[in-house]
């Protein structure tokens, strides 16, 4: 069984070690609130060949190996790219904790096969998480950004606010009815779109949830080899 250890932060400054023995990794695409966010990512894809949703959102079940948080992977082809996305860890139905992560997608693949794609990376997350009771009542001011490197520069790459995506409680609805036991299970909401509208292949990728109420962030970064 693959497990997953992150460090929960709560808001009260306290901290603890907990342990996900992952029996289930869940991706989401084209899970946008809005026809518009759905329409944007939609255009970036189909600048690269890959083509629209059959449903909206998209439900794809991975290995569990395949989550990790580590802070290299290993380049397949040159056409990939990394998203940001908040990252639900759910031990049992109440208890819920949110992250940060990346659907590192081999985006060659993605042309024939989204769920072939998909399978080429690892999915990355921070090794750092919330408890999702305590960021709900203002999940919507919660910001998503990330950063690529252009020219040996950090350069932002991704950023916006959670009214860009489908909550944590419509994401779990959709899950429950493709996942049987919902325990140990790890959700990639799907991604933001990206500031300049163009997916870009890059070498550093760096992810961040912050949190402007309670004023804490969740970081990570990776290399891709």
């Amino acid at each position: 069984m693959h497990r997953l250890n992150v460090t929960v932060e709560f808001k009260n400054g306290n901290e603890r070690d907990i342990e996900i023995a992952v029996s289930d990794l869940v991706l989401f695409t084209w899970s946008g609130r809005t026809t518009d966010v759905i329409q944007r990512e939609v255009e970036e894809l189909s600048k690269i060949g890959i083509g629209g949703p059959r449903n909206i959102p998209e439900i794809y079940v991975l290995q569990p190996y395949l989550v990790t948080t580590s802070n290299y992977i290993r380049k397949i082809s040159d056409l990939h790219s990394g998203e940001v996305e908040y990252v639900l860890l759910i031990k049992n139905e109440d208890e819920v904790y949110v992250t940060v992560g990346s659907d590192h997608t081999d985006r060659e693949a993605e042309r024939c096969s989204l769920l072939a794609g998909k399978h080429m990376y690892p999915k990355i997350v921070a090794r750092r998480a919330w408890v999702l009771r305590e960021v709900e009542d203002h999940w919507d001011e919660l910001v998503l950004r990330s950063w690529i490197l252009e020219n040996d520069e950090k350069v932002l790459y991704q950023e916006g606010t959670m009214k860009f995506l489908l909550p944590p409680d419509k994401l779990i609805d959709m899950v429950r009815e493709v996942v049987p036991d919902m325990k140990n299970v790890v959700v990639f909401s799907g991604t933001i779109p990206t500031i300049k509208g163009q997916i870009k292949p890059t070498g550093y990728f760096e992810i961040e949830l912050y949190d402007p109420v309670l004023n804490r962030s969740i970081g990570h970064y990776y290399w891709i080899e």
